[in-house]
């Protein structure tokens, strides 16, 4: 499919979109043009399981059927996926001015015209189609457009940018004033990406986060999302690595007492901001779905089994799988340790419980994070993709998410160092760095979030439960990369064991 002449001509009888996805050439869409072009999609989550059924939902249209949004329902081994596939047509010649290939569907015939139907989310007047329809408050067939007074208040914001690809959605800037989202993956029930923010714009008053202007719903699924654009030099995975990169190739030329500057100096403000994003989500409020509540002991020793269940089987998988031989260190010692890896996991069945479970960021790490000029703005409150609504929306203990940033800080760190292994004095100054982000960060986040109702208040409880966190989170990517990236499991297996032999603590 790397040719429009590759393509199937679909007709429609009144030029509207959903016209031409009817009857038998519909259905050969369907099953025969989707089951190729889904897996090219970088959204698409069933890339390494066989496609099975493909079946279309139209969700509404758009400037008289022009642009028609359509759920898209697969069968992915034993699951069932669903995505939002906005089809727009563009009428004219499709090879003047026709769209990138790679977001072509078909083409399209209408009595002496011809087209081609396209992916709407690359379509620049899709957007602002959604935008319009959220300033109006409309009320469009199925569709509901609820739209924000502050969002009304945005005159000429500008006209529609992509902002580049993104996992599991598609995000759109309108000038600097608004940033729309797409949610490519379809989920039916409160999407916690609004609902969160909603609530910290809303209710809890935490600046610094992207403000909620409005969503786009179809029953009781979102769709699409706008959000108050922030101005940022990107996220601070990216700019942390790149300035990383930078200090290793420095080498020995960096002697002296460490110093860095910002971004590689932002533990304190993230550690800041994180701790007051974490007593603004335990706000008291008669929202069920915000009102915190009681840790149990049930809950701690769920926890413990959930992780013990974990750590067994991945140290099962470890010891038949067959890795690099720069690994086998690693394992060997940890597979050594395991009793002492159980061990420590079960200690968080036995505190005490002493505080409240609020709801918590759930993916949180440093590209989740924008840099802003010399502060730091938090997004996506998506939580973990693979997860279900249900699981995203449950109530956690806040130090989840520290754990989360403490290893992507870790990750951060490796990854730099594997590329610069060699460079003499670096791989010590980025070790210095790791160490100086983590103590900064830790400190700060225990300064500000004194009193929060969501931490234990005795420093003791607070460490078990890091250190529990810290050590389920490294099983879990450890599990990942076993089954992804097998080269990068070492990052994780070493994570686990300064973890059991006291080095990071």
């Amino acid at each position: 499919m790397n040719d429009l002449t590759e393509f199937m001509v679909l007709d429609t009888s009144n030029g509207r979109v959903a016209t031409a996805l009817e009857g038998h050439e519909g259905t050969q869409f369907r099953t025969e043009v989707l089951p190729k072009w889904l897996p090219l999609q970088r959204w698409f989550a069933g890339k390494d399981k066989a496609i099975g059924a493909v079946a279309m939902t139209p969700l509404g249209d758009l400037a008289q059927g022009e642009h028609e949004l359509v759920s898209v329902n697969v069968t992915v081994g034993d699951e069932d996926q669903s995505y939002l596939l906005p089809i727009s047509v563009r009428w004219g010649d499709e090879h003047s001015g026709a769209p990138k290939t790679s977001y072509a569907l078909a083409r399209i015939r209408h009595a002496d015209r011809a087209g081609t139907l396209i992916d709407g989310a690359y379509d620049e007047r899709l957007p602002q189609l959604l935008l319009d329809g959220l300033k109006e408050n409309r009320l469009d067939g199925p569709l509901r457009f609820e739209g924000t007074d502050a969002l009304r208040q945005i005159e000429q914001p500008g006209d529609p940018r992509q902002l580049g690809a993104e996992q599991s959605n598609l995000s759109i800037a309108f000038g600097d004033r608004i940033i729309l989202k797409l949610y490519r993956r379809l989920r039916e029930g409160e999407q916690p990406d609004v609902e969160v923010a909603k609530f910290l714009t809303e209710v809890a008053g935490f600046d610094h986060t992207p403000r909620f202007l409005g969503q786009v719903v179809h029953g009781s699924t979102t769709l699409a999302a706008a959000f108050a654009f922030v101005a940022n030099q990107g996220d601070a995975w990216s700019g942390i690595v790149d300035a990383l990169q930078q200090e290793a190739s420095a080498g020995e030329a960096q002697s002296g007492t460490a110093v860095f500057d910002f971004p590689l100096s932002l533990g304190s403000i993230l550690g800041r901001r994180t701790a007051e994003l974490h007593k603004a989500l335990a706000t008291e409020t008669e929202d069920p779905a915000f009102a915190t509540k009681d840790l149990t002991s049930d809950q701690l020793g769920k926890w413990a089994e959930d992780a013990r269940a974990e750590a067994e089987a991945l140290i099962a998988r470890l010891e038949q799988a067959q890795l690099p031989d720069t690994v086998a260190p690693l394992v060997q010692s940890l597979l050594a340790q395991r009793q002492a890896l159980l061990s420590r996991l079960r200690a968080v069945a036995d505190l005490a419980p002493g505080c409240k479970l609020s709801r918590i960021h759930g993916d949180y790490h440093l590209g989740q994070v924008l840099l802003a000029q010399d502060d730091v703005v938090i997004i996506d409150f998506e939580g973990e993709p693979a997860r279900t609504l249900a699981e995203r929306r449950e109530k956690s203990s806040p130090l989840r998410d520290v754990a989360g940033m403490l290893r992507s800080f870790d990750y951060a760190a490796m990854t730099v160092i594997a590329r610069h292994d060699n460079v003499e004095g670096g791989r010590d100054r980025i070790e210095t760095w790791r160490q100086s982000v983590m103590r900064d960060f830790l400190d700060a986040y225990r300064r500000h979030s004194e009193g929060a109702a969501n931490l234990p208040s005795d420093e003791g409880s607070r460490e078990t439960l890091l250190d529990f966190f810290l050590l389920h989170k490294a099983i879990y990517e450890a599990g990942y990369e076993l089954s992804n990236r097998p080269a990068w499991i070492g990052i994780p297996l070493k994570g686990i064991l300064d973890l059991l032999e006291g080095k990071d603590q």
